[in-house]
């Protein structure tokens, strides 16, 4: 890897280098530190979108809207596309790549989909290192669209500056929206597909949940295939984005670092013991297997090991 000309590239907004260079930190998690620790002092300019929301709501077609719009308005955006992992080559299915294939040759609009790779949260693993390379590139809005996703899988909450939460009448959505978990990180509901029967009572239940959560989520009705209703949410995003004290934008990347600094702790150290200390690993699987340790007894036993 001609990490010079990468990082180069990535600073030029060169769309070869940043495809190389997530490609390199989504195939070797254990070296994206070596990009991200060039580029790094070039971020913190863009804004981060999520979009999540259950399988079929229209997430992508949403997506496609939203970033064309933005294209319109002058800015560049950068899609992340999380899709599920293939059983058989371990790389995304690239269903959401299918789905927003218009914007592929779109000038200013970038996407690139990445595999989950088995981790739940309707996220990929190297998502927070691919939108730094979005970002030092000087794209204006990132957006993240999540893997379908239930009730509790809530990790976009932790990536994104704004989140928008896709709802479909007639799904199920109207039963499952009084439950914990997604619907409470939405900074915004989006009824797609509203031209469907069942659009007044998902509005309704939407309503009943701002009330009981004491919460003003706004609520807008879209029909993303034909771009019914964007503009309006489109207004809303911008305006939002840019009175940062409305989505409390700087304790957001404040819990983005935390987490993303326990979750590059948590890897190294699962990696030290899998792959430094497999020997010590099997030795504690063992004694646990043969009563001679609990399993809390044989992690302290490998903690201590470690930290000496």
């Amino acid at each position: 890897m001609d990490l010079e000309s990468i990082v180069k590239g990535i600073l030029e907004r060169d769309i070869r280098s940043i495809a190389k260079a997530i490609t390199s930190v989504e195939n070797n998690p254990s070296e994206a530190n070596i990009i991200i620790d060039r580029i790094f002092e070039k971020t913190g300019n863009a804004r981060v979108i999520g979009i999540t929301g259950s399988p079929g709501a229209g997430k992508s077609t949403l997506t496609d809207k939203i970033a064309k719009n933005l294209k319109e308005k002058g800015f560049a955006v950068g899609i992340v596309a999380i899709d599920p992992t293939s059983p058989f080559s371990g790389g995304a299915v690239l269903g959401d790549r299918i789905r927003m294939n218009s914007l592929s040759s779109t000038e200013g609009i970038f996407i690139r989909s990445m595999a989950t790779r088995g981790m739940l949260g309707g996220l990929s693993g190297a998502c927070l290192d691919a939108i730094d390379i979005f970002d030092a590139a000087g794209f204006d809005y990132i957006i993240v669209e999540t893997v379908g996703v239930g009730q509790d899988e809530v990790d976009i909450f932790r990536v994104s500056d704004l989140n928008i939460l896709v709802l479909v009448p007639g799904m199920g959505d109207d039963v499952q929206a009084l439950k914990a978990g997604i619907m409470e990180i939405a900074d915004i509901f989006v009824i797609n597909k509203s031209d469907r029967n069942g659009v007044d009572r998902l509005l309704t239940i939407l309503n009943h949940f701002n009330t009981i959560s004491e919460k003003d989520i706004p609520v807008f009705k879209t029909v993303a295939t034909t771009g019914e209703g964007v503009d309006n949410l489109i207004n809303y995003i911008l305006y939002v984005l840019n009175e940062e004290k409305r989505l409390n934008i700087k304790e957001r990347r404040q819990e983005r670092l935390r987490y993303r600094i326990l979750r590059i702790i948590n890897n190294k150290v699962i990696n030290m013991v899998k792959n430094d200390n497999s020997d010590v690993l099997e030795k504690e699987v063992e004694s646990v297997l043969s009563k001679e340790k609990t399993p809390y007894q044989a992690a302290k036993s490998i903690m201590e090991l470690l930290c000496q």
